[in-house]
């Protein structure tokens, strides 16, 4: 996880991680279980270890001056690295509790480019995946979370309706995207 992150950050992080944790590991506090490996022929990811693809991993490996290995020796603390720095951070913790989780999850399966779009579309604004000025005014104007994250909701099934593999995954992504969604409103519902 990030030093520089603040408290609150790390915090909210923390909340959100096992519910996109639970939605990409079918054993998520054991990592290293094969149960939590997947290569499928029809997943553009390809190798991936509890959601995290091997070219992910590949990369922070690098970034760290690690040599490469197979993503299934994945450490917790490299996947929560992973997921901290390259899916929560920088935007999640922009947004309000729910919503957060909303964005978080969508960038690990969709991919941070999408979860903005996803976003903007929420928010009624222009969707073009690019977090600028007018995603923050956006953003620091929401009145009703409960409202954007049912609008957030909707409009990741209608993208997950137009992603290539709908037909072989598209069941389990229209679950996950309503089960995000409950649970942000169960979060959204507790905040102040």
């Amino acid at each position: 996880m990030s030093d520089n992150q603040e408290p609150a950050d790390l915090l909210r992080f923390k909340a959100c991680l096992p519910y996109t944790l639970g939605q990409e590991c079918p054993l998520p506090a054991d990592w290293s279980n094969p149960k939590n490996f997947s290569d499928d022929v029809h997943d553009p990811g390809g190798k991936t270890m509890c959601g995290i693809t091997q070219n992910e991993y590949d990369r922070h490996r690098k970034l760290h001056g690690l040599p490469l290995q197979d993503v299934r020796k994945i450490t917790v603390q490299e996947g929560e690295d992973i997921y901290d720095q390259s899916y929560w951070l920088p935007h999640s913790p922009l947004l309000p509790p729910g919503l957060d989780l909303c964005l978080f999850d969508a960038s690990v399966n969709e991919g941070p480019f999408q979860a903005i779009k996803i976003l903007q579309a929420a928010l009624g604004i222009a969707a073009d995946g690019q977090w600028g000025p007018q995603t923050d005014a956006a953003v620091k104007a929401i009145a009703d979370v409960s409202a954007v994250i049912r609008a957030f909701t909707a409009r990741r099934g209608a993208v997950y309706r137009e992603t290539r593999g709908f037909q072989y995954f598209g069941a389990d992504w229209l679950r996950r995207a309503h089960e995000i969604g409950a649970e942000a409103l169960n979060m959204a519902g507790g905040a102040s």
